[in-house]
């Protein structure tokens, strides 16, 4: 499954092959969800919180796969960002992808951290200052509960 694209049959390039093997290991889709189909889902969403230069700089420094799901969302979007925390964005992406919110925690989760691996750091950094720090920390490995 890693080979293909969200467009078919489409072979990945390498770095979005490494996204898409990074969401694959870590496991935790739902079964009728895709790992492109959630790739984009999540980033489609997070640009909504995003200001619309910075939504468009996120697709712009994806690899190549995944700018083409990306950047249609990017680019037809008004100039303010939605502003919506944590449990909202879970909401928004549990019914785009119609699932329940715990699914749609353990989908963001295993989509941002492989994105999380391939960004720069300038860009993460970027994306950081304009994120609640709840939704920041979906970018994250799960904290152990004390």
């Amino acid at each position: 499954m890693a080979d293909q694209g969200a467009q078919g049959g489409a072979r990945l390039d390498h770095v979005s092959r490494r996204i898409v093997e990074h969401i694959e290991q870590v496991g935790g889709l739902p079964q009728k969800v895709r790992t492109p189909e959630a790739a984009a889902a999540v980033l489609c969403v997070l640009s909504r919180r995003l200001s619309k230069g910075q939504a468009q700089d996120l697709a712009n420094n994806l690899p190549e796969a995944l700018q083409a799901l990306v950047q249609p969302c990017a680019a037809h979007r008004g100039l303010a960002s939605d502003v919506f925390d944590r449990d909202e964005f879970l909401r928004l992406l549990a019914d785009h992808l119609q699932i329940d919110v715990a699914d749609a925690e353990r989908v963001a989760r295993a989509v941002l951290q492989g994105v999380h691996e391939v960004l720069p750091q300038g860009e993460l950094e970027h994306i950081r200052g304009q994120l609640p720090s709840e939704l920041w920390q979906l970018w994250g490995p799960r904290r152990a509960a004390a």
